[in-house]
């Protein structure tokens, strides 16, 4: 019996301290496909990632990685039976988790991700990069409608600013009050809570928020998955008027119904979503 599904993808550009990482990561994909060592597994504090490269794409001139990711999941639904018995999951080998797909480009240094049901596909895949870094300087940019994203880090100076986050369980919570952004607002874990609407604003005429402080939070925000809303009002120069923009809202993203055959989102099924996906957004990933 099929059933359907909204998929979902986002479009990130892919940044590296090193300079060397595109050409290792590059080289790695295919010593392992080489190799015939398709797999692998690492830990992200306490939680476990399996990957597995499913090929090579060709869908531009440069080398294009499908990847499959699956993120272990700790708690899970429990089994049944109509004589009232309820019990964990029954499990001979192995573990439950959460399954994401994803093409990776080195060369043009962009990666598009999906989940197969649900959970932050981008910030796992963003934990796999990480994996073939020495230093672990990885990040990723979202593709933004009429570049919104440049036009609102260029300003000058900035008014205000608003965030909404929402996390689905405390583990996330836990694993953002790491960065710089979650430490600031630690009162979100001391209260027990899951999600959170703040403003920060310089409401008297003169007044002006701190723009580099502001700009690093940004750019850190606009990459989180559990980031629903994220409003700037600012200008270029003082004496120009102000603008506001939801730039997290902006952010490019591709959707269409799929028909499941099975019980979860085969590599086939995701391969066409990625497929139609990236031809609609080539020009830009490809800067063509």
């Amino acid at each position: 019996m099929s059933w359907s599904k909204k998929a979902s993808v986002s479009y990130h550009f892919i940044e590296a301290s090193d300079e060397e990482y595109f050409v290792n990561f590059h080289n790695s994909m295919n010593a392992l496909l080489d190799s015939g060592e398709t797999s692998g597994s690492f830990e992200s504090g306490e939680t476990r990632f399996l990957w597995r490269i499913n090929g090579r794409e060709d869908i531009s001139d440069t080398d294009t990685y499908f990847i499959s990711l699956v993120k272990e999941k700790s708690a899970w639904p429990v089994w049944f039976n109509e004589d009232g018995e309820i019990s964990s999951v029954p499990l001979s080998e192995g573990s439950l988790g959460e399954l994401f797909y994803a093409y990776i480009n080195p060369a043009g240094k962009f990666v598009l991700a999906m989940a197969a049901a649900s959970g932050a596909a981008a910030g796992s895949f963003k934990k796999f990069l990480k994996e073939f870094s020495t230093d672990g300087g990885v990040k990723l940019t979202p593709l933004f409608e009429d570049r919104i994203d440049v036009k609102t880090l260029s300003w000058d100076y900035y008014k205000k600013v608003s965030a909404s986050m929402s996390f689905p369980t405390h583990d996330d919570l836990a694993e953002f009050n790491m960065t710089g952004e979650g430490k600031l607002l630690g009162i979100v874990d001391e209260l027990g809570g899951l999600k959170f609407d703040i403003t920060v604003a310089a409401p008297k005429q003169k007044q002006v928020l701190n723009a580099a402080q502001l700009r690093d939070m940004l750019k850190n925000l606009l990459g989180n998955d559990f980031c629903g809303r994220l409003v700037v009002r600012g200008a270029d120069f003082e004496t120009e008027a102000l603008e506001e923009y939801d730039v997290k809202n902006a952010q490019v993203k591709y959707s269409e119904e799929v028909e499941i055959s099975g019980s979860y989102m085969s590599e086939e099924e995701a391969r066409g979503v990625l497929r139609r996906a990236f031809a609609e957004r080539a020009k830009e990933l490809l800067h063509l």
